[in-house]
């Protein structure tokens, strides 16, 4: 419920010209464009229409933050500077985002509270849409702490620690309510919407995974393997799923789906979450011994970054930066080939270690969170990290996701 609105403090340089929208509406009325309300039965319907949104004509960004003290929320707007305060979440101590909604998990209570953002984007691969609506609460599951989620138009699947699914009606979730999808497998299995699909990897012995439809009919087997399933991401080319063995890299070619499966770096360690720019194919990731990771897709490989004592990453995408920051609350930007840091900056001042914070990364910025000093970092990977405003939220913004990218 949105119980506040306020102007946001710029304490640092302004900056920033258009930035990405963040997505729909629950609990306040959703706002109509100009053209769009009222086209009858009968009229041509505009290209990308969306009933009850509102299209712009630049992409606009929101960061969801939550204070894991307080459990209190807020959405920031990050083109008018604008702080909605919604309802609190009580021990909230994670958060995960697919674009749109972001989701708000407490581990005490199994539960994951879902806020709609109030903006979002749709990519048509030559073109984009950018949407906007209402801010607000759309609902909760009471029985599942969400650790990452994967969408498409249809589902939303969110998977918690141990690599279960819960997946949700994806048009529901727009339209305000919290309403499960039967498609998921019966068991523990990570089900994950792809292509029109869901790709289940069970994380069993054998590592099988299969291709499901939407009503969860097993249609195919894939070749590659996946055990102890755990972390994923939707890109440019194609899904990845953080694997035992390595990471699972399934692709879609004449509507028909292949996996392969790419060795880690090293010896040992692996992946369990991936960071990186949506629409962009490289990956960053920091492996369960600390390692930073890069991974292309166009290759696709790892590679090995040298970055010790790394807390955070995030990857700006193809022939520019991978951010890392340290836990002496440095930001480095580095070569993602070469690892050669080509930038840096003093950043915070002191870097909490649980939750440590965040990088967001839009195509024109990054964001970084700073709980200790109560607000959020904006900075200008292309300007040698420079930090072009400094926006207080309102909390200790110890969790943070972007949407609307």
């Amino acid at each position: 419920m949105t119980s506040e609105h306020r102007p946001a403090a710029v304490l640092g340089a302004t900056g920033l010209g258009a930035l990405l929208l963040l997505t729909g509406c629950a609990d306040a009325e959703p706002a109509e464009s100009p053209g769009q309300a009222g086209a009858s039965e009968g009229e041509e319907v505009p290209h990308g229409y969306v009933e009850g949104a509102e299209e712009t004509a630049e992409p606009q960004s929101r960061l969801v933050v939550a204070d894991t003290g307080t459990g209190d929320v807020r959405v920031l707007d990050l083109i008018t500077e604008e702080v909605t305060e919604l309802d609190p979440v009580p021990d909230v101590d994670g958060i995960t985002g697919d674009g749109r909604f972001a989701y708000l998990r407490s581990s005490d209570h199994g539960t994951t509270d879902i806020v709609d953002s109030g903006a979002w984007t749709v990519d048509h691969g030559d073109h984009s849409h950018y949407y906007r609506t209402g801010i607000g609460h759309v609902g909760a599951l009471e029985d599942f702490a969400a650790r990452g989620a994967v969408t498409d138009p249809a589902l939303t699947s969110l998977i918690d620690e141990h690599g279960a699914s819960r997946t949700l009606e994806r048009p529901a979730l727009e339209d305000g309510t919290v309403e499960p999808a039967a498609a998921v497998p019966e068991g523990s299995a990570t089900a994950l919407p792809f292509a029109g699909r869901l790709v289940v990897a069970a994380g069993g012995s054998d590592g099988r995974v299969r291709v499901h439809d939407r009503e969860g009919a097993e249609e195919d087997v894939l070749d590659g393997t996946c055990t102890d399933p755990a972390g994923a991401a939707v890109t440019r080319r194609g899904l990845v799923v953080g694997c035992e063995e390595g990471t699972l890299h399934v692709t879609e070619d004449d509507d028909a789906l292949h996996a392969e499966t790419i060795p880690y770096p090293d010896g040992g360690a692996r992946t369990e979450s991936f960071q990186h720019r949506p629409g962009s194919a490289v990956l960053a990731a920091l492996s369960t011994d600390g390692q930073v990771w890069a991974l292309d897709l166009s290759e696709p490989a790892w590679t090995r970054l040298d970055v010790p004592d790394a807390v955070a990453v995030n990857a700006v995408g193809e022939d520019t930066f991978v951010l890392v920051l340290t836990a002496d609350g440095t930001l480095r930007s580095l070569d993602p080939e070469t690892g050669e840091q080509e930038a840096e900056a003093g950043l915070l001042d002191e870097v909490g270690a649980d939750p440590a914070p965040t990088i967001q990364i839009d195509t024109g910025r990054a964001y970084v969170n700073d709980a200790e000093a109560g607000v959020v970092h904006e900075i200008d990977y292309n300007d040698d990290l420079r930090v072009a405003r400094t926006l207080d939220t309102g909390i200790a913004p110890h969790l943070m996701v972007e949407t609307g990218r």
